[in-house]
């Protein structure tokens, strides 16, 4: 809409004619609206419901002939009838079933009567005329199986000035965008269609253009937007930024403030009331602005604010408001100071009253006390009555039975350890061909083991008898002993000649180990409570101080610690502490006290209900290699094997966590 508007006559603005002293026509008949006297007339629109099929029934005076469009997001058809007025009363009418959801009505613009069919999806139609009956069918669900009634809007708007006005005169306020633009040209206001060509423009017709305005808008309320908020509490036209008004051009220069807010009336239908303390001149420059924005920016321009009592918008400035609301504070004060407090109980069933009572305190007035009784798990409260109903309804939202999770845990150890040792034993003795010289081991190195009788022919070499580690005489002198600590297996070769002797022998141990620990601890617990669960054994530990012996326990067990809380799509957020604690054997006690061996996984987790989630895993491996050997022999490639002893431990340990939560029902 565009107003281009300078003009004034006779001190008064032009839209403004009621000021000036003329009976404004507030709704005067469509025929002046520029629509010729042959014009057609839709006197009643009707939805049916038949077997398989709904229809849309348009009735009217003269020929209907209509512009189908088909629109979709929201899937709706729209049919505007040229050269023709609505006479309709109700503007909304509610569909029967699938797939008509409803049909609105208006006044598009001066000449073009609009239709709108709401469908619930993109169903077929058809369009058949029936005299002067317009008729729309539309496919139904296969299961409708009989006529349903329609809503019927049969009667034709009242005729005749008086009962135009009086039906005008019931509209309420409209918040939505004008259906056409309202645009200035030398000093007149015009409509315009889609063409931007003038349809009617004559600087005696005024009055009347601004009078089609507001009937438009009437006419729209039902088609764009739901109207005002009928109730008495101070609400902005419009919130958050967002504006949703009809986009206006104006160009005004020097305006008296208060024709401005005359303006916003003939554009909104709002009935517009002005503080006394509100003056002042206007000069802005618009383009294509929403009006409820242009009257937003008015307003911060000329510290003004506006209150929104049902269709009244009442215009003050921010002084006035603010004095306003201040004496309605203290207004509001003094009668609670007046008020004398009354004592009320209040049992609770899920909460603990000592809990809760703090909460409770905040939203209590200067005289407000409340007290918790612990026995009977009531609140005593004591304030103005007013105050009252806030307190109990914030009870009932809080003293609520809550959620119960089941958190089942799997804590899982699991160990491996795998050992090898491999030695050798060799003895060796042989004289030279003088026989005055001898070849040996060292008896302190060790005896072989092996001497001449069972099976072994007597060796005619003379040599020191080997002496065992027991310090038993066996036989050879060993020149290395590196044999296995704890042998498993061995091999042994021996042999005797007259000129030397020789034992050998081969030890080795192999061992693996796998070893598993499974505790499955479990707890209930409510939501966002905290639960604990241990499993183990407590060590007392003597401490001694200023003379005086005393015992504490030190927890070597397996805790679970949980605390749930149940989101609004189902799942379960843990705040998780596992903790497997034990004694450590393998570290010498420090007066009596032993080392432990601890084990924890911390986190917190979003768990889907039953699912199941591993919160830890722990892995500890060791690997040792000793190799012990003949000095340079040892080291050669492949024979030093013979000179050596290779012993390999290997072990590894693994701790894993699981967690299972469960929403209990009910």
């Amino acid at each position: 809409m565009k107003t281009n508007w300078p003009a004034l006559r006779n001190g008064c603005l032009i839209l403004a004619s009621l000021a000036c002293g003329t009976a404004p026509m507030l709704a005067q008949s469509q025929e002046s609206a520029g629509l010729t006297a042959t014009a057609a007339v839709i006197s009643s629109v009707a939805v049916m419901q038949a077997a398989q099929r709904a229809s849309v029934r348009v009735e009217g005076e003269g020929r209907l002939d209509a512009q189908a469009v088909r629109l979709h997001n929201p899937d709706r058809l729209v049919l505007d009838f040229a050269d023709t007025r609505m006479a309709v009363q109700r503007m909304i009418i509610p569909g029967v079933s699938a797939p008509v959801r409803e049909v609105r009505l208006g006044q598009y613009r001066p000449g073009v009567a609009r239709v709108v069919v709401d469908l619930t999806s993109a169903a077929p139609y058809q369009i058949q005329r029936e005299g002067n009956t317009f008729v729309i069918y539309f496919d139904s669900p296969a299961d409708a199986t009989q006529a349903k009634p329609a809503f019927h809007y049969a009667e034709a708007a009242p005729r005749g000035a008086e009962h135009h006005q009086a039906a005008l005169r019931n509209v309420v306020a409209p918040r939505f965008a004008l259906p056409s633009e309202l645009t200035s040209r030398n000093g007149t206001l015009a409509f315009f269609d889609g063409s931007n060509q003038p349809v009617r423009s004559e600087e005696s017709s005024l009055q009347q253009a601004s009078q089609q305005a507001v009937q438009q808008a009437s006419n729209a309320a039902a088609m764009a937007a739901p109207a005002a908020p009928q109730n008495a509490d101070m609400t902005p036209i419009s919130g958050s930024g967002k504006y949703t008004g009809e986009p206006i051009s104006v160009n005004l220069k020097d305006v008296d403030l208060r024709d401005f807010f005359r303006l916003i009336h003939e554009i909104s239908g709002l009935n517009v009331v002005l503080d006394p303390a509100v003056k002042g001149t206007l000069t802005i420059v618009l383009d294509e602005v929403p009006w409820d924005q242009a009257l937003d920016i008015v307003l911060q321009n000329n510290g003004l604010d506006k209150q929104l009592h049902g269709n009244v918008l009442r215009i003050a400035t921010r002084d006035t408001m603010k004095r306003e609301a201040d004496s309605v504070r203290e207004l509001l004060r003094a009668q609670n100071d007046a008020t004398p407090a009354v004592t009320v109980t209040r049992v609770l069933s899920y909460a603990k009253a000592t809990t809760m009572m703090p909460t409770l305190k905040k939203f209590l007035s200067p005289k407000g006390d409340i007290l918790a009784d612990d026995r009977s798990n009531q609140l005593i409260i004591r304030d103005i009555p007013i105050t009252i109903p806030i307190l109990d309804n914030l009870i009932h939202q809080l003293d609520r039975k809550s959620q119960q999770v089941e958190i089942e845990a799997r804590v899982v150890s699991a160990s491996r350890s795998f050992a090898q040792d491999i030695g050798t034993e060799l003895g060796f003795a042989g004289t030279t061909t003088s026989g005055r010289s001898l070849f040996s081991g060292s008896p302190a190195v060790g005896g072989s083991g092996v001497t001449p009788g069972s099976g072994i022919p007597q060796n005619p070499v003379t040599f020191p008898s080997g002496t065992s580690g027991n310090g038993v005489s066996s036989g050879l002198p060993l020149q290395t002993n590196l044999a296995a600590g704890s042998p498993t297996s061995g091999f042994g070769f021996s042999h005797r000649s007259p000129n030397f002797a020789i034992d050998f022998f081969i030890t080795a141990a192999e061992a693996k180990g796998v070893g598993k620990l499974l505790s499955k601890p479990r707890i209930v617990t409510q939501n966002n409570e905290k639960a604990s669960v241990k499993q183990g054994t407590k060590i007392p530990i003597q401490t001694t101080i200023n003379n005086t012996v005393s015992v504490q326990y030190i927890d070597a067990v397996l805790k679970l610690e949980v605390t749930p809380q149940i989101t609004a799509e189902g799942t379960v957020f843990m705040d998780v502490l596992v903790e497997n604690t034990q004694v450590d054997n393998g570290i010498a006690r420090i007066q009596g006290i032993p080392a432990l061996d601890t084990q924890s996984a911390e986190t917190k987790i979003l768990v889907p209900d039953g699912g199941t989630v591993v919160i830890g895993g722990v892995i500890v491996s060791q690997q040792n290699v000793n190799v012990t050997q003949v000095p340079l022999v040892g080291s050669l490639p492949i024979i030093g094997n013979l000179f050596k002893r290779t012993n390999v431990t290997v072990t590894s340990q693994e701790l894993l966590f699981f967690l299972t939560p469960r929403i209990i029902p009910g």
